[in-house]
């Protein structure tokens, strides 16, 4: 069974080249540009991973903890992966508070996030 991964990410070249990586991979992958975006899709379909950066824009600084208190709301099974560049200790702080599985700050290695994504496909989500 492949597994479905959605990216959220506003910067357009990280969104292409992970979703590139991993679909060179054999992963399932969708993109999303901003936490509205994010959220129609998790709406809509079931993803077993999503990645996603907590500031989606200039203006947005935490649309990626909308996308986290979505999926957490609705009681989603996804697992979830924080990759950041900007995160203060309040925010990191809200990140954990809210389950995410893995806060990884970027630059992020694609090895490491594919190794990420192997290890929360391989145990089991309590729910």
């Amino acid at each position: 069974m492949t597994t479905s991964i959605l990216i959220v990410d506003d910067e357009p070249a990280i969104r292409f080249a992970v979703a590139q990586f991993l679909t060179q991979r054999g992963y399932s992958v969708e993109c999303a540009s901003e936490a509205e975006e994010a959220q129609a899709l998790i709406s809509n379909l079931d993803f077993d991973v999503v990645i996603t950066d907590l500031s989606l824009s200039p203006i947005d600084h935490a649309g990626g903890l909308l996308v986290i208190s979505c999926i957490r709301e609705r009681g989603l099974r996804a697992r979830i992966i924080v990759m950041t560049a900007h995160a203060s200790p309040a925010m990191t702080a809200e990140v954990h508070r809210l389950g995410v599985d893995f806060f990884l700050r970027k630059p992020v290695a694609l090895s490491d996030l594919v190794a990420a994504i192997t290890s929360l496909r391989k145990e089991p989500k309590l729910v």
